[in-house]
């Protein structure tokens, strides 16, 4: 009897295991098996993050030729690693081939023309600006970026137009002029976000970019045009300002942009939500002052803005400034005289340079500032370059004396060449202790040829004291 009763619990034991693993096989079984296209795929990330770049490529390339399942980043990481290489002929090819099946991938779009861009930038640095296929190479470039730029707005308007107060322009009969502020390389909208609290806040750093723009907004209300600033506003302070601009989301643009023909020559997007401005202006940005660069406004019977690229200082990118690309442009602003003089040539006959420099004093005064020709301002800090000024302004101070020694002497202001953000930062480094002495030496010896430090000025005299500058 003992035995048959161990015998029943072995018995029972046995179907217990078998039940197990009969379940667990159950489990597995019922996991999704992982697709020849999604393998292929892991595989080949893999071997990018790994570094082998030629391994990578290998494989989304048999993962391109399985067809099903692939997807925009394929052929982007495919491209990118190709980039690795050096085989940026092959980039191109395959960014060109994945946009042929997604024309409307933002990051397809985005690194097809970084990848042309820097191509037309090495033939610009080898001396070969004006050959034909370098300005093909450039217009290219800004196509695809521009199209990126477009896509981009499109998606965030896609997703926040509910937060987007609606357009209410001030007085229907005036102009209105659209001024976008759109940092290239800003990803996030948490990053750099700001408005005018920001620009008015005398404790906060300066920002001469911004400042400039928003002062020539507010002087532009003031010659009575409605003015509407496109930049990554904080939502706080969407709306008009006390000064009459109206602050709106850098996306909320997409409600006014025109529809375009795609590569496949489907219209996109839909017509316009809200009324087009008059004039476009995009600060710094070169990409920008070609959103409205459309072929469809007589079809659709849509006035096209008058559109303006406003390059901040010398233009970081001067090779993307060719003659195809000011062909759409109403024209190109600069500062002054020399800013102009560092533009191409390509883009000479449609540059606009800014009067001399606009002041807006509180409360809503706007003064016209006169340059003086024999006034010079160093406003920056002293490790970009003070020293190296102050070792030439001798020979400078001699030249303008004997080009009109009538003439008032010529002075140079230094502005907070050592604020003490910069002091704190590089505190007990030996080199930095070094220059401090050499530039405050400097500073006292030259006083006498008309150097004047003005140390750490407030923040309304360092943006008031450059307007009068001519130099």
């Amino acid at each position: 009897e003992g035995d048959v009763t161990m015998a029943g619990r072995i018995a029972v034991a046995l179907l217990l295991v078998v039940a197990i693993i009969c379940t667990s096989d159950a489990k597995v079984g019922s996991r999704p098996k992982k697709s020849a296209t999604d393998e292929l795929r892991a595989k080949a990330v893999r071997f990018a993050q790994s570094g082998d770049c030629e391994s990578s490529v290998k494989t989304y390339e048999r993962l391109i030729d399985v067809g099903k399942g692939v997807v925009p980043e394929d052929y982007n990481n495919m491209g990118v690693c190709h980039q690795m290489l050096g085989h940026l002929a092959e980039a191109r090819e395959v960014f060109a081939a994945g946009l042929a099946k997604f024309y409307h991938s933002e990051k397809l779009h985005n690194n097809m023309g970084m990848l042309l861009e820097d191509m037309a930038k090495g033939e610009w640095m080898a001396g070969r600006s004006e050959d034909e296929a370098t300005t093909m190479l450039s217009a290219e470039a800004n196509m695809h970026l521009t199209m990126a730029l477009r896509l981009n707005v499109a998606s965030l308007w896609d997703k926040h137009s509910a937060s987007i107060p609606k357009l209410r322009r001030i007085e229907l009969g005036k102009k209105t002029v659209a001024i976008f502020y759109r940092e290239r390389g800003v990803e996030t909208l948490g990053e750099a976000a700001w408005g005018p609290g920001v620009v008015d806040d005398e404790a906060g750093p300066p920002d001469a970019d911004r400042e400039a723009t928003v002062h020539m907004a507010r002087h532009l209300v003031k010659l009575g045009f409605n003015v509407e600033l496109y930049a990554n506003v904080a939502e706080r302070e969407y709306g008009l300002d006390r000064h009459g601009v109206n602050w709106r989301p850098f996306y909320a643009i997409h409600g006014m942009l025109p529809p375009m023909w795609n590569a496949s020559h489907v219209l996109w997007p839909k017509l316009p939500t809200e009324k087009l401005p008059d004039v476009f202006v995009a600060v710094g940005n070169s990409q920008a002052a070609h959103l409205y660069n459309s072929t469809v406004y007589d079809s659709k019977n849509l006035t096209k803005p008058a559109s303006y690229l406003w390059v901040r200082g010398v233009s970081p990118n001067p090779y993307a400034l060719t003659e195809v690309y000011a062909r759409p442009l109403h024209g190109v602003i600069a500062h002054n005289a020399f800013h102009n003089r560092t533009l191409p040539d390509a883009v000479g006959g449609c540059v606009r340079l800014s009067p001399d420099g606009v002041e807006q004093a509180p409360p809503h005064v706007v003064r016209q500032g006169a340059n003086s020709r024999r006034r010079f301002v160093f406003a920056g800090l002293a490790t970009a370059g003070l020293e190296v000024v102050l070792d030439e302004w001798a020979r400078i101070r001699e030249a303008l004396l004997a080009h009109n020694a009538t003439a008032p002497d010529p002075i140079l202001e230094v502005i907070g060449a050592f604020p003490p953000s910069l002091r704190q930062r590089f505190e007990g480094y030996q080199w930095f202790s070094k220059l401090t002495q050499r530039v405050e030496a400097k500073l006292l010896d030259l006083k006498g040829l008309g150097v004047r430090d003005l140390g750490d000025a407030p923040r309304k005299r360092g943006g008031q004291t450059p307007l009068a500058a001519g130099g």
